[in-house]
């Protein structure tokens, strides 16, 4: 059980390594894949290099928790996914954004998965 929950994850940090890598690669793509036209100017700057900074910093995270076994790790990926949740809920009640079911499902899921592979997984705290 612990090895499919170990390739599981692993696939879930690969993942997120992929997108932040597409986001300084190929960023009109990256844009798309979530729904958004991608800026101009100074907002481009600012997108690419925080959406990059975003999915990079949680799939090294998840790779960290992995390779060391401390679950530690997994909690910022946590923290940065369950917020992003709650900045879209936020969004959509506050600010006339469009109710991003499918995404916010997305990152609830995935933050559950990790809260329950941190505890099976991790040997340390």
């Amino acid at each position: 059980m612990n090895k499919v929950l170990n390739v599981l994850v692993a696939l879930v940090g690969v993942l997120f390594l992929l997108s932040g890598l597409r986001w300084l690669f190929d960023p009109t793509a990256a844009a798309a894949t979530l729904g958004m036209p991608l800026l101009d100017g100074v907002g481009r700057s600012t997108q690419i290099g925080d959406m990059a900074a975003f999915f990079l910093t949680l799939g090294l995270l998840i790779m960290m928790g992995l390779v060391t076994a401390h679950r530690l790790w997994f909690y910022p990926a946590c923290m940065l996914l369950g917020l992003a949740a709650f900045g879209r809920i936020l969004a959509w009640a506050a600010h006339d954004a469009a109710f991003a079911v499918d995404l916010i499902a997305v990152e609830l899921l995935i933050t559950a998965f990790l809260l329950f592979a941190s505890r099976r997984l991790a040997t340390r705290g």
